[in-house]
């Protein structure tokens, strides 16, 4: 087997809503949109698809996903980030593992992560 990609599913509340905040406020761009009462839906940003599903039988596990993404100009997106509406649950930081990101949580409490790798600066001996 050959894996080609994977998407992670979060599960919300309202769809509607998640495709407004993904689209409005993280500049994701609607994908797909499935069912005569629309219950799932993808959005992306660039090479990354996002499923959400607000179907009954997923609620008890609302708020429960999380997805790191790796992007470039984290910088410039956090900053981008605080002038809106978002719950930013950990601010942008340099981390001893050679990444610099920030997490949010979306409005049903899904946690994404978007960092970038840093250059390991080497010392002076």
């Amino acid at each position: 087997m050959k894996a080609n990609s994977a998407s992670a599913v979060f599960q919300v509340a309202n769809l509607q809503e998640s495709i407004e905040f993904y689209s409005e406020i993280l500049g994701f761009k609607k994908e797909f949109v499935y069912g005569d009462l629309p219950y799932y839906a993808g959005v992306r940003t660039g090479n990354v698809i996002l499923h959400l599903n607000s179907g009954e039988e997923n609620m008890p596990r609302k708020g429960m996903g999380s997805i790191y993404v790796f992007c470039d100009e984290v910088d410039s997106f956090y900053e981008s980030l605080r002038q809106k509406d978002v719950t930013i649950t950990s601010k942008l930081e340099t981390w001893p593992y050679d990444m610099r990101d920030f997490q949010i949580k979306d409005p049903d409490g899904n946690l994404l992560c978007f960092g970038c790798p840093v250059e390991r600066k080497e010392s002076n001996r």
